[in-house]
């Protein structure tokens, strides 16, 4: 059985979200393997491992770093989709999109292991923004626009994953990044909106 070329999300899309080519370069490279080593993620940046070293002590700062410029574009993502603005279903379709697009990027960040005070650090960034999707869900449910048994709890974790297993797919070569994130958008419609009956 032939497997399927990896696919590298956009070296563009890479740059700008992590700023720095080094960096860029290192999480392009985990986002197809989650587990290389300094060696590796070196050899992928084109620098040596000891001028790797010199950027990043470790392998754990390094991760942490990426996981913090996710973070970061996660909650710049969310803000710019606007939740608390215009029809609940329109919201919902913006922030999708905006996440979805980080996805191959940065998705499977969320994996790598982190230290328990950067990850509650993370955590505690990114609360606000979870909060205003929890409030979106309330306010598509209110409007009758959301199914009302869809705890919003569970939306926030269900789109998380999603992006998650997204990436995944990405990685391994069995979707595309665009029909990815179709697929992402299809589920979370599916799952959280109410279908229109008429009488």
């Amino acid at each position: 059985m032939t497997s399927t070329p990896r696919r590298a999300p956009s070296p563009d899309a890479a740059v700008d979200l992590f700023g720095d080519p080094v960096a860029a370069a290192a999480a392009r490279h985990l986002a197809l393997a989650p587990a290389a080593s300094m060696q590796e993620l070196a050899e992928a940046a084109g620098v040596s491992r000891a001028t790797l070293f010199r950027r990043f002590p470790s392998r754990t700062a390094l991760v942490a770093e990426l996981c913090g410029a996710a973070a970061e574009a996660y909650v710049r993502a969310v803000e710019g989709a606007a939740p608390g603005s215009g029809n609940p279903r329109e919201a919902l379709a913006r922030v999708v999109a905006a996440l979805g697009r980080l996805a191959a990027v940065a998705g499977l960040l969320g994996l790598q292991p982190l230290q328990e005070h950067v990850e509650a650090a993370l955590l505690a960034r990114t609360a606000q923004t979870e909060d205003s999707l929890r409030r979106l869900a309330r306010r598509g449910q209110e409007s009758g626009d959301f199914r009302v048994e869809v705890d919003p709890e569970w939306f926030v974790s269900m789109l998380t994953w999603l992006l998650v297993g997204a990436a995944d797919s990405v990685r391994l070569g069995r979707l595309t990044a665009a029909a990815a994130q179709r697929h992402v958008a299809a589920t979370i419609e599916v799952s959280l909106t109410r279908v229109s009956r008429c009488s």
